[in-house]
């Protein structure tokens, strides 16, 4: 289930920029990396952007002009810097353009630039590695509640909408301001997977999604997905930080080869 991920599945054939816009959010776990041991070990560049660089929209339009706003921002940084993947630390808009990356975000991942909220290094790195072996569009999500029996649900709002049967849009959870996702998400198979920031620890367990809910106490897509026990053990014991990626389809196997 948790391995040490090796050389040729770390590594990228071609020399990567990511950006990181603005530091990791400071309530975030084990979510720095060394910037020198990522090129090294992985061949992918980051690229510190100051936030400011988003900030200085100042405030936009509440609803989803707003969120469109943030989007075109951040597109044009991928663009100016040659960006192949790009994390956010998005909660700074929300006192400052008062509206949320949540859109901005989930169409970046759309389009194929994978992309974490709250400034994720680590997260976003695990984006790239499941792009480079499956393809698949990634769901950043937060285990919200863990069962002993394996269910667990997860809870996130910046869902690609790629990955979704049917979607709405609502107000950002932390905030109750913006523009965020819901979104269902189509049962069947999943995996989760995550790469520790120093790039020592990997889990990559499939899953089952078995239904999807809407609660507004939590963020705004949420699912409920059924593994192992000892996933749920993991995650009560010596979890690789909070936010985990969840993609489509049975993959955990190829992650370990």
């Amino acid at each position: 289930m948790v391995f040490n991920p090796s050389k040729e599945l770390l590594w990228s054939p071609d020399k990567l920029r990511l950006g990181v816009v603005g530091k990791p959010s400071d309530w975030l776990i084990a979510s720095h990396v060394d910037y020198e041991d990522v090129l090294r070990m992985m061949n992918i560049e980051l690229i510190d952007i100051p936030i400011e660089r988003m900030t200085s929209l100042g405030e936009v339009d509440p609803g989803m002009k707003g969120a469109e706003t943030i989007y075109e921002r951040l597109k044009e940084l991928v663009v100016e810097y040659n960006l192949q993947g790009v994390t956010l630390r998005c909660f700074d808009l929300l006192s400052t353009v008062k509206n949320t990356g949540c859109i901005a975000l989930s169409k970046l991942n759309d389009e194929g630039i994978p992309a974490s909220c709250e400034g994720d290094i680590p997260t976003l790195l695990t984006m790239m590695i499941v792009k480079k072996l499956t393809g698949e569009l990634c769901f950043q999500v937060n285990p919200a509640r863990i069962r002993n029996d394996g269910q667990m649900l997860f809870a996130h709002c910046t869902l690609p909408l790629k990955m979704t049967e049917k979607h709405e849009y609502t107000t950002h959870f932390e905030s109750g301001i913006g523009v965020a996702i819901h979104g269902d998400l189509p049962t069947g198979d999943y995996t989760l997977v995550k790469m520790s920031g120093d790039m020592k620890r990997m889990l990559a367990v499939d899953v089952q999604l078995t239904r999807c809910q809407f609660e507004p106490n939590l963020c705004r897509t949420q699912v409920w997905v059924q593994s192992d026990p000892e996933v749920s053990n993991y995650f009560y014991t010596d979890p690789i930080a909070n936010h985990h990626v969840l993609i489509r389809g049975h993959y955990a196997q190829q992650f370990r080869n």
